[in-house]
């Protein structure tokens, strides 16, 4: 059987194939549940950040048949659903944003080009992508969080990784070839403009604030000062504390670890603990902890106060399908977990073909039960 992402799969007559909001929606629902059913597995202690990306199982197929836009669109989507709906602080969703964007940018043209003329297989697109991501990833915190040099010793574990995580993704892209087939099926039987109107955001909310917060977030960038990040934190602090604040600076103990391990010790100037910890070192840590405090601390008001009235005003089949998944959304993370436990069940027992159908059927009734009630309406 061929692959679903191969150009001769299902194509609409008459042209290329074309992304829907119904499709979209679909992939975006089923691609959002394949990133938290990841949640359930451990993470490498000292690496927390490597993960296979179960999510590219559709991300990937995406981009393949429909071209780098589309899957950048999938894969921005997704990432705004894990502020919104899975605590994840903005730092977080800039990093992998900014870093997903450069490798789609950079390989998603290519990696398209080359396998649409039979030049690359899945496996060879899966492992490249993933191996541009994780060294863009690593170069981005490098510049905006860590700012040590020391911090690429990583490079040649993140390499070994996407060899493994990207043969993991390939291989998964295979044993769900009809699941994927159905997915696309639905982008080619749908009108190309989709035929549902997507629901109202959930709440419309005063876009100054959000700018306002986003202006605070560039001088935060570009002014590392104590005299700016120290009152800017207790600021954020004071407001933040009833919203689980200090829970989400707890979850983001990676990253100051990084900054101490490498600032504390890697860095030469005049000693002042022993000959390990110099002053130049410790102020870099007090500096650049305040500011990664600030960034997750802002990071999770702005995601509050995302004007969403934006968005319903478009035309993109993007936007559109991402606000007909909205009404999912909040009801995704019970079925999701089960999904992932089926998933780790299915392969432990040896079988292969099939073990994503339960989220992919899970979603395609759920939002065909959502449409029918937005027809009603």
């Amino acid at each position: 059987m061929r692959s679903p992402s191969d150009p001769s799969g299902v194509e609409p007559p008459g042209g290329n194939p074309q992304v829907t909001p119904e499709g979209f929606a679909l992939a975006l629902l089923i691609a959002a549940s394949l990133q938290i059913m990841e949640n359930i597995l451990p993470r490498i202690p000292l690496f927390p950040w490597m993960r296979v990306g179960f999510s590219y199982v559709v991300i990937l197929p995406f981009l393949l048949r429909y071209g780098p836009r589309a899957a950048l669109a999938l894969f921005l989507a997704r990432n705004f659903i894990s502020i919104l709906y899975g605590g994840q602080p903005l730092t977080t969703f800039l990093i992998g944003s900014a870093s997903g964007t450069l490798a789609f940018i950079g390989l998603g043209q290519p990696v398209f080009w080359a396998y649409r003329r039979g030049w690359m297989g899945i496996l060879g697109a899966s492992v490249l992508l993933a191996s541009g991501f994780n060294l863009i990833q690593l170069a981005v915190v490098n510049l905006t969080l860590i700012r040590h040099s020391g911090f690429y010793f990583q490079t040649g574990p993140i390499l070994a990784w996407s060899l493994l995580s990207g043969t993991a993704v390939a291989l998964l892209i295979r044993f769900s070839d009809r699941e994927l087939a159905g997915l696309f099926a639905v982008q080619a039987h749908c009108g190309s403009e989709g035929g549902s109107v997507p629901p109202n955001p959930p709440e419309r909310v005063n876009p100054s604030a959000f700018l306002a917060g986003l202006a605070g977030l560039i001088l935060l960038f570009l002014f590392p000062d104590f005299r700016v990040q120290a009152p800017t934190l207790a600021l954020l602090a004071a407001t933040a504390g009833r919203r689980g604040g200090g829970r989400l600076l707890l979850h983001a103990w990676p990253f100051f670890f990084y900054l101490g391990w490498l600032h504390l010790f890697h860095t030469s100037g005049a000693y002042v603990l022993g000959e390990t910890i110099t002053r130049e070192g410790a102020s870099n840590f007090a500096l650049y902890s305040l500011r990664l405090a600030n960034l997750i601390l802002l990071g999770r008001w702005l995601s509050e106060r995302f004007p969403w009235q934006w968005a319903g005003r478009s035309r993109s089949p993007y936007l559109r399908g991402f606000l007909l998944s909205l009404p999912l959304l909040p009801d995704l993370f019970r079925p999701s977990l089960e999904f992932g436990k089926e998933m780790i069940r299915r392969l432990a027992s040896g079988q292969r073909a099939g073990v994503l159908e339960p989220a992919f059927e899970s979603w395609r009734r759920k939002m065909a039960a959502s449409a029918g009630s937005l027809k009603k309406d």
